[in-house]
């Protein structure tokens, strides 16, 4: 069943969709899905012979070595597929600074599986694949190849104007990818908006509420943090929530990250420095808002000196990696100084008589 669906862009005008009835995942065919012909909604096939492959540099669906034929989305790329994932590559970032360790995004690389022979048979790309651990994908060759390589731990689909669910997320399943995120990302996406985490249980897939890669992401936490403009302090928080579990569930604090670790180093001399001259507490106070101001600068916010030293007096009891977690994930000034906001203030013990 399908049916014509119109609805308004973002900042004006109008996008004719095509509208799919949704499938269970649960009620999968018989046949595997690399069996059956691709399920591809919202693509276009054409002929790509193999001769071509390697000088064909858009982003494609699926393509078949058997008859040479690939797909591609209908609709042009858009903003409106891009935005997610150009979103989700600086989520991770932040993710991996406060955790202490690298992940690695690689794009829409090529997932490639071979035959018998060694020939390509098929080859397929997400729009965004990561890895935990960049030294699992040390030996990457120009693609992952299928059966050989270690896999991804999440691959997003951004579900625009297509349907991972009708056939690329069994794929997906044959191969034993661990983790997959189907975002529909806006109102005038095909389905309605929101993320499916599909997890890996035995040998197939069941939706989750949460992240198994990222422990307690939730689904609804994601699809915000993907698809909000400017991120909300919940989703801040959100991130800085899971980047600190994965650094228990591993032993990495923010200090493993370099340039967080860098930054505390240089603002440790300098408060010992200034401490010897103007006593102990003052250089330890002057040493917090400079190692602030220095994250702040670093993440290109404007930040005078004064006034981050005042927010940092305010929460004096609050440790330095808050303050640096806090800086290093914020985009301006006005956000920096509400999250401290929304953080409980705790009063100094009263001074003996």
């Amino acid at each position: 069943m399908v049916a014509a669906l119109d609805r308004k862009a973002h900042r004006g005008g109008s996008f004719a969709f095509t509208l799919f009835e949704p499938r269970p995942v649960a009620s999968a065919p018989a046949l595997p899905a690399t069996a059956r012909p691709p399920d591809l909604p919202g693509c276009e096939s054409f002929h790509l012979p193999e001769s071509a492959l390697d000088a064909y540099d858009g982003h494609l669906e699926f393509w078949d070595g058997s008859t040479e034929t690939a797909w591609k989305t209908r609709e042009p790329t858009s903003t409106w597929h891009e935005r997610p994932t150009r979103r989700l590559t600086g989520l991770v970032e932040r993710i991996a600074s406060l955790r202490g360790s690298g992940i690695l995004c690689l794009g829409s690389a090529d997932l490639l599986r071979r035959d018998a022979e060694g020939r390509r048979r098929w080859i397929m790309q997400a729009d965004e694949i990561l890895y935990l651990h960049p030294d699992r994908a040390r030996g990457l060759g120009s693609a992952v190849i299928i059966g050989e390589d270690p896999l991804p731990d999440v691959a997003l689909e951004v579900d625009h104007s297509t349907d991972v669910r009708r056939w690329k997320l069994g794929v997906y399943q044959e191969c034993g990818f661990p983790e997959i995120w189907a975002e529909v990302p806006w109102n005038i996406s095909v389905r309605r908006p929101g993320l499916a985490i599909h997890v890996r249980r035995g040998d197939g897939y069941r939706e989750a509420e949460e992240s198994l890669a990222f422990p307690g992401w939730t689904a609804a936490e994601i699809h915000r943090a993907l698809t909000e403009e400017p991120l909300s302090a919940e989703s801040w928080r959100a991130l800085e929530r899971v980047a600190l579990a994965l650094g228990a569930r591993e032993g990495t604090t923010p200090e493993d990250d370099p340039l967080t670790r860098s930054m505390s180093r240089r603002a440790a001399a300098q408060g010992h420095a200034k401490g010897r001259r103007q006593g102990h507490a003052e250089g330890l106070a002057a040493a917090r808002a400079q190692a602030v101001t220095a994250a702040l600068r670093t993440r290109g916010v404007d930040a005078p000196a004064d006034i981050v030293a005042d927010d940092v007096t305010r929460h004096a009891d609050l440790p330095l990696d808050t303050f640096v977690a806090a800086a290093v994930t914020c985009t301006n000034l006005s956000e920096f100084r509400r999250r401290l906001r929304e953080m409980p203030v705790i009063p100094p013990p009263p001074e003996s008589p």
